[in-house]
């Protein structure tokens, strides 16, 4: 390890020499380059995407790794495709992100590293002379513009102080709300907070006339109240703030105002029945867009999309439909257009077979054109836009056309039926010269959640979200191992609608687990899955399924889970979301904990034979560290085969380039065990 580097991991355990030997593996006979952690992290991503008000150019961020580098870190690059068609890079450096394009279409505002905090810095397109607008005092995570472009609004939190002399903390104390500030771009001097500071706001949009915000809120402090979000509007002029008086009984959370002005959209929680309450309350499962009219505030709900789940981009042109984004089965996102009345029909944007980045999107100043990053299962991901009112791909970069396609696999979406008669979807991973004939290795990919799912995305990386990067799910580098992969969509998958999304309501580890199962037999039946060489894998929920599925049955010669919750008491004691059990099992666990005890890794650890390698994030609140620490200890103290890595400074997905890096090849190396 390097001298000036913290180590990258800490390995708490270590099996044998021989448990550990790395096995070579060469498969002549499909004669498939060997995949590597370099070549993961080799290729461009894509961050934002932003057509300009009239569409003639596109600003957009990508970020790479310089894989020979010793040190490897995330470089961000800020692009501009200009009239002519000629691309420029304006910026090169760390942690670029949330542009805007300025009122005059001279400039680009952009939010990057100062000095000590994050900075607005301004870029000018034409001679690239850069300029910073204001340093914070702390790190933020957005800002935006106002239409007129003469103010900025940002939500901030602001860090107590660090005591000079060590002190109790009061715990219920500590939490800080975030507030929403707005200043003017010509006197920074006047920065000030324009919220309560007893309620923490979680997003807000500007009226297009620049002289109100509409925000919403959480009353009380913590993501364990999430779905308590109100919404408020706030007039700058006249200092007055007005509620919208439907989210005094319903969630409301992501505002955005119409181009006329004369609607704000929002999504709220809306029960369609008594089913699987609290589950069925918790917004990040169960949404529907909601409008306001902004003069008489009175609102109204629209239709809803195929998943029940979506996701607000903005509004089209003519103010008379919201864009929204939503899973749809294991495609992966799918645009709709959801108009204002809400009798008409659902209008399906985008129709395409391939991978739409939620994270990358964006739309243009005059809701005309959308900009975003999309990737197919052979095609790295570049920048595109598309008009609103005809989808049609547009591709604006070409960073990643050299990247050889020759080795990557196929995927397929296969169906089964499930133990008690449900039908299940999924995707099967596999190598590009496939023998269908032959007998595969399996590895099953446990996807997070449990509401993620599946999608067609680049074969050549992982389940990624941003620089979230799930080591275990590198795909190209599992085909080359000799594996086929299946990547099932359980019950509890996002994409086929609320009712699916909630069937694992008081059946945590029941029928999701069953699911997965159906399937690897599925698959063994058709003769495409080896049963003598099975592995498993997965991160958060998909590291819970993978200790779960172990503790159940001894098929899988090799596991690795990944920041995964084992212990569901001691979790909704230490984790940032503690009501996350008490809303899938339906009762806290001092009302009732049969759930809690028999659907708990930890409490059937006595039957887990496979190796398994846990991985967790050293600084992950969501699901802490101790959770991963509790299963290895109980395994090492009965000598069962485990090792454990922890990740310095790394919360719940890892983001350190050096440490996904690291850790790919961990995985790699401890799969091969299956393979033998």
């Amino acid at each position: 390890m390097r001298k000036n580097n913290m180590r990258m991991y800490i390995l708490i355990s270590v099996l044998s020499s021989a448990l550990l030997s790395c096995v070579q593996i060469v498969n002549a006979e499909q004669n498939i380059k060997n995949y590597s952690a370099k070549d993961v992290l080799s290729f461009v991503r894509i961050a934002q995407v932003l057509p300009s008000p009239d569409n003639r150019e596109v600003a957009y961020i990508t970020y790479n790794i310089n894989t020979s580098s010793e040190d490897k870190k995330w470089i961000y690059s800020l692009y501009i495709k200009n009239k002519m068609k000629q691309t420029k890079l304006l910026v090169r450096g760390y942690d670029i992100e949330s542009i805007n394009f300025s009122p005059d279409g001279t400039e680009i505002i952009y939010l990057a590293p100062g000095k000590k905090f994050q900075s607005i810095l301004t870029v000018d397109i034409n001679n690239k002379q850069k300029n910073k607008l204001y340093e914070f005092t702390q790190d933020i995570s957005s800002f935006k513009l106002s239409p007129n472009g003469q103010y900025i609004a940002f939500i901030f939190s602001s860090e107590k102080p660090t005591p000079t002399i060590n002190k109790p903390v009061n715990v219920d104390t500590d939490y800080q709300n975030s507030q929403l500030y707005v200043f003017p771009i010509a006197r920074t001097d006047l920065i000030k907070p324009i919220t309560n500071p007893k309620i923490s706001v979680t997003d807000f949009d500007w009226s297009p006339d620049s002289k109100k915000l509409a925000f919403s809120y959480q009353p009380r402090d913590g993501a364990a109240y999430v779905n308590e979000n109100k919404i408020n509007i706030i007039n700058l002029e006249k200092s007055i703030i007005k509620n919208i008086p439907f989210t005094d009984k319903h969630t409301g959370i992501h505002p955005s105002y119409s181009p006329d002005g004369k609607w704000i959209a929002f999504a709220s929680n809306l029960p369609p029945s008594t089913f699987a309450q609290p589950l069925n309350d918790d917004i990040i499962l169960n949404n529907q867009v909601c409008i306001t009219d902004t003069s008489s505030l009175e609102t109204h709900c629209l239709s809803n999309t195929f998943n029940q789940n979506p996701f607000i981009l903005g509004w089209n042109s003519k103010s008379d439909a919201v864009l929204v984004l939503d899973a749809y089965k294991s495609t992966g996102y799918y645009i709709y257009a959801l108009n204002i009345n809400a009798s008409t029909p659902i209008k399906l944007i985008s129709n395409i077979d391939g991978f739409i980045e939620p994270l990358t999107i964006s739309i243009n100043k005059n809701h005309t054109a959308l900009g975003f990053g999309y990737e197919s299962v052979v095609s790295a991901p570049e920048a595109f836009t598309s008009l609103v009112e005809k989808f049609q791909l547009t591709k604006i970069s070409h960073l990643n056309d050299t990247k050889q396609r020759s080795s990557l696999g196929n995927t397929k979406v296969i169906q089964w039926v499930s133990s008690d008669g449900m039908n299940i979807e999924g995707l099967l991973l596999t190598p590009k010269n496939y023998n269908a004939n032959k007998k595969y290795p399996l590895y099953v990919a446990v996807h997070g959640g449990p509401a993620g799912a599946w999608g067609k995305r680049y074969l050549g990386g992982c389940d990624e979200y941003g620089t979230m990067i799930d080591p275990t799910t590198c795909w190209q580098n599992l085909l080359s191992l000799g594996f086929v992969v299946f990547q099932p969509n359980p019950r509890g998958s996002s994409g086929y609608g609320l009712s699916f999304r909630l069937a694992n309501y008081a059946d945590f580890g029941g029928g999701d687990y069953h699911d997965i199962m159906s399937g690897v037999d599925y698959l063994i039946n058709k003769g495409i899955a080896d049963p003598k060489h099975l592995a498993i894998g997965g991160w958060s929920f998909g590291g819970y399924m993978t200790a779960w599925a172990i503790s159940q049955n001894n098929r899988f010669k090799a596991a690795v889970e990944g920041d995964g919750n084992t212990d569901f008491i001691s979790f909704s004691g230490t984790s940032d979301i503690p009501t996350y059990y008490e809303r899938y099992l339906g009762t806290p666990f001092w009302i009732n904990n049969k759930l809690y005890l028999e659907r708990a890794p930890i409490m059937h650890v006595q039957n887990i034979q496979t190796p398994l390698l846990i991985m967790h994030g050293e600084n992950d609140v969501r699901v802490p560290l101790s959770q991963s620490r509790e299963l290895y200890t109980a395994l090492e103290r009965q000598h069962k085969p485990v090792k454990m890595i922890a990740f310095p400074k790394q919360h719940h997905v890892p983001t350190d380039a050096n440490v996904i890096f690291e850790s790919i090849g961990e995985v790699d190396s401890w799969l091969k065990q299956a393979i033998k």
